[in-house]
């Protein structure tokens, strides 16, 4: 689906589809309720509605842990639009009784919404299961579409396996094509294979549906394409090819966690991608254009580079940049540290009166779990089946003593990547035998280390232009790239020669490299750029600037906006009308604010604690994160008159508003 070029300045809405309540939703918010999102948006203006990654996650109610790049979730099926449904009173009747009882919670509560919708739609496959296999418009999907074969296949066999992970499970761990084409093709499996295949069907014809009806209302629709799969997905029990399952994608440490991220997904091999044309990838792509005028293309800098982390650790504190320009053992040679000085910076060394002092009495049980001595020297190494933080946390020694192994097992200034070739650890200065070297051997150190960084930039760039370039060639969808992080010098130039548009959030959108830090003006964002007051992962607004964040801080953020009088404490209707009506001034060509913070515009849609609007809470896991729900029904919004007049004139002034070709 084609993005039209930019005549004027664009607002939307960011909203999760589960966070959608209508007449007719059942528990959670459906694709059959955008069009009614459409119809208010159309009432005040908004042109564009963004929602979040809307794939079959199985159990798991993160929409960013996906168990298929390509299956859409039967979560978001309107039970009573499906036809054998609606053909059975007593299904319809069951629909009815199951969206009374839960329609009115607060958040919806994932597994009982995902089982109870299932248990109708298994009810009406059952009673309509020869009719569907033998519909001609069932095998028209299956054609158009191979990729259900697999993921039929992988979702029957994880019933049969009581939902366990495949690497769990007693058979099919290591499928040949062969073998899923023979499952595939099992009398045996056929009736459980169909009603994936009916699900898959139902739910495309539906979310097809409401984006032609979006279309129809003048209103695109912007998904998201989660950069990473789940390692429990049917991608990469059926195509282990193009993944590298040994390393896993995270982050450095950075202010927010000091030992990194670890997000525990497998990281692509570009390599074995290329050789096939990035054919998945462009597979995906079109799958995604079904539905979309654009897309968000989630952690983009993973296009470029990928902090990877062996999958022997469980934080990301000694990963590396893949790809990377690492530091060669002969360039280390070369400048004086032999074989005893890198393993001295690469390997941790622990003097025996340490251990003893910092591990007590259980200093000798350590020791024999997982150390020993160096020679005859008062120095202790780790063994060499010890090759990660995992096995270090499944000793099983208390956790006083398990944490302190951690941390001497971090301590190094090198990490091995292969035979021969290293990388720095993101804190190699904070290792303890770093601080040891002369200041020539840190000077020589430290060459090396900004070397491989000019080399990377070089590396990065290239990467980034070509992965990013065969996406952008694929389809038509404007691609709008989620940039936030420790951004490569390569990433704003190479997205703005792609007409990619980056992503900017007020909050973080600063001269870090100033003094004070200031804030950068909306109103000097780049054009090809998308603005964002908050999003999933964030505070709202007013979350953020009640209770979030340092009062000098929000102060600062008060008057880059141009307002001259003191900042309000709280963020109340009026405040929000300020800021929205500020921030719709930026020069990013589109601009994207959540539900949550277009509803703080209207003081009785405002809940007592801000907190309640969150959607996630990253680094949690709750039955609250991704249950967020608006408070009032789609069409309750077309009465507000208050806050409908306020946003129509702020939107209506930003339209206005025409941008140069």
């Amino acid at each position: 689906m084609r993005f039209p070029g930019f005549t004027h300045y664009l607002t939307g809405v960011l909203v999760p589809v589960a966070a959608l309540r209508s007449d007719e939703s059942c528990g959670i918010g459906e694709f059959a309720d955008l069009p009614k999102l459409g119809r208010w948006c159309r009432q005040v203006g908004l042109e564009v509605i963004q929602i979040l990654p809307v794939n079959d996650t199985g159990g798991e109610s993160s929409p960013y842990s996906a168990l298929s790049a390509f299956a859409l979730h039967p979560i978001y099926l309107r039970l009573t639009d499906i036809p054998e449904v609606a053909a059975h009173a007593d299904l319809m009747q069951r629909a009815a009784a199951l969206r009374a009882r839960l329609e009115p919670q607060e958040r919806f509560r994932y597994n009982e919404v995902l089982d109870e919708k299932l248990a109708v739609l298994r009810a009406a496959y059952e009673r309509a299961r020869s009719a569907i296999a033998g519909d001609a418009a069932t095998h028209a999907f299956i054609a158009a579409n191979p990729w259900v074969k697999p993921y039929a296949v992988f979702r029957v066999r994880k019933d049969h396996e009581r939902q366990r992970a495949w690497k769990d499970w007693s058979a099919d761990r290591d499928p040949t094509p062969e073998r899923i084409e023979e499952l595939w093709s099992s009398a045996e499996l056929r009736d459980e294979l169909g009603f994936y295949v009916f699900l898959q069907r139902r739910l495309e014809e539906q979310l097809q549906d409401a984006a032609q009806r979006l279309s129809e209302q003048g209103v695109f629709l912007k998904g998201d394409l989660p950069i990473l799969m789940n390692e429990d997905s049917v991608d990469i029990w059926a195509d282990r090819e193009i993944f590298i399952p040994e390393l896993r994608a995270g982050a450095p440490p950075d202010y927010f966690s000091e030992t990194g991220q670890n997000w525990g997904f497998p990281i692509y091999d570009w390599e074995a991608l290329a050789r096939r044309d990035y054919d998945w990838w462009r597979r995906r792509l079109h799958q995604a254009d079904k539905f979309y005028h654009a897309y968000r293309i989630d952690h983009v800098l993973g296009f470029f580079r990928i902090w990877a982390v062996p999958e022997t650790h469980f934080t990301g504190m000694l990963g590396h940049f893949y790809p990377s320009s690492l530091i060669s053992t002969s360039a280390l040679n070369e400048l004086g540290f032999g074989t005893d000085r890198i393993n001295w910076l690469a390997y941790p060394h622990i003097p025996g009166e340490q251990l003893r002092a910092e591990l007590g009495e259980h200093a000798g049980a350590a020791i024999e779990a997982c150390l020993k001595q160096l020679d005859n020297e008062n120095l202790y190494v780790f063994r060499p089946e010890i090759k990660g933080e995992r096995p270090i946390a499944a000793l099983g020694l208390p956790e006083q003593v398990r944490e302190r192994l951690l941390a001497y097992f971090r301590d190094r200034a090198l990490v091995r990547v292969e035979e021969g070739r290293w990388a720095p650890v993101w804190t190699y200065r904070d290792c303890s035998r770093y601080a040891e070297l002369s200041q020539t051997e840190r000077e020589r150190f430290e060459y090396l280390v900004e070397q491989a960084a000019e080399d990377n930039e070089a590396l990065w760039a290239e990467n980034g232009r070509r992965l990013l370039g065969f996406m952008r060639e694929t389809v038509d969808m404007l691609a709008c790239a989620e940039d936030l992080g420790v951004v490569p010098r390569s990433v704003p130039r190479t997205l703005a020669d792609l007409g990619m548009l980056s992503l900017k959030i007020p909050r973080w959108t600063r001269q870090w490299d100033l003094e004070g830090e200031p804030f950068v003006p909306p109103e000097e964002y780049p054009l090809l750029s998308v603005c964002a007051l908050s999003v999933h992962d964030t505070t709202t607004m007013r979350e953020w600037w009640e209770r979030e964040e340092d009062p000098p801080v929000v102060d600062a953020f008060w008057r880059v906006l141009g307002f001259k009088e003191p900042r309000p404490a709280r963020y109340d209707a009026g405040t929000a009308t300020q800021v929205t009506e500020a921030m719709l001034g930026t020069s990013s060509s589109i601009c994207v604010l959540q539900l949550q913070d277009f509803l703080a515009l209207d003081a009785d849609l405002q809940p007592e604690d801000p907190g309640a609007e969150r959607v996630n809470i990253p680094g949690t896991y709750n039955e609250f994160n991704w249950t967020y729900r608006m408070p009032v029904e789609i069409d309750a919004l077309a009465g507000r008159s208050t806050l409908n007049e306020i946003l129509a004139e702020l939107v209506s002034a930003r339209a206005k508003r025409s941008i140069e070709q």
